[in-house]
């Protein structure tokens, strides 16, 4: 399967752009710098659609060793199943995810480079498909490394970097679920929204049909009722 990236991708890249740049992806990479939490890692949440017979693909930079978390789910468009691949920066297929709904995709990246989320609605040749994406990466050494620096400022810190580190952790948890609980959320409002069209649509027609039957009736018992002034011949009728 050929990762194709089109325009649409492309311009999602370019705005994700000034948020990535400033974050450290971690590893031994002078370039990065730290993000303002001085935190290694980066987060992005964000919704595309992909069109019928069409692939969206995605680009990021995950450094080497780092964990790569995704997590997906199709909010609507036909029967809500999509084909999700994951190709790291030699083109390799790494995950491959036939006709998912939702799911997620947990990968520790052997080499730096940019990684590829597909999105591949091919099989649907009608329906478009709304997708909800979390992807967060980030380097466990980084991280230990940041927790040793501050051990090395003073020993009375020992026990409150383990703690921080708990912390850290519990947020990272907190964050994943308040997603899961966000694209319920989402899911639920498209879910309601559609059942009102169709109800406000359908009480609509309700309504032409009593509208026409009612005239339907009044134009009946005025014709049944209605006896001409004349007889026959032309003569009053007394």
């Amino acid at each position: 399967m050929a990762a194709t990236i089109d325009l649409r991708t492309l311009v999602n890249f370019l705005c994700l752009l000034p948020i990535t740049f400033p974050e450290k992806l971690g590893g031994s990479l002078p370039d990065f710098e730290f993000d303002f939490d001085a935190l290694p890692g980066t987060q992005h949440e964000f919704k595309i659609v992909v069109k019928a017979g069409k692939e969206e693909c995605f680009v990021q930079k995950v450094a080497q060793g780092a964990n790569l978390h995704i997590q997906f789910e199709v909010l609507r468009g036909g029967d809500r199943s999509i084909n999700v691949v994951l190709i790291d920066p030699n083109y390799q297929v790494i995950q491959h995810l036939p006709y998912q709904t939702d799911g997620k995709i947990d990968h520790v990246a052997v080499m730096f480079g940019a990684y590829q989320v597909c999105f591949d609605n091919t099989a649907s040749r009608f329906a478009e498909k709304l997708v909800y994406i979390y992807l967060v990466t980030y380097v466990p050494e980084e991280w230990s490394k940041y927790l040793q620096e501050i051990q090395s400022v003073s020993a009375s810190v020992q026990n409150f970097t383990g703690a921080l580190a708990g912390v850290q952790s519990s947020i990272e948890k907190v964050k994943i679920h308040q997603s899961e609980s966000r694209m319920n959320v989402i899911m639920d409002w498209y879910l309601l929204t559609g059942n009102n069209k169709y109800i406000v649509y359908w009480s609509i027609f309700q309504i032409c049909v009593i509208v026409c039957t009612a005239v339907f009736q009044i134009f009946c018992l005025r014709r049944l009722f209605r006896v001409p002034n004349v007889t026959p011949t032309s003569k009053p009728r007394a």
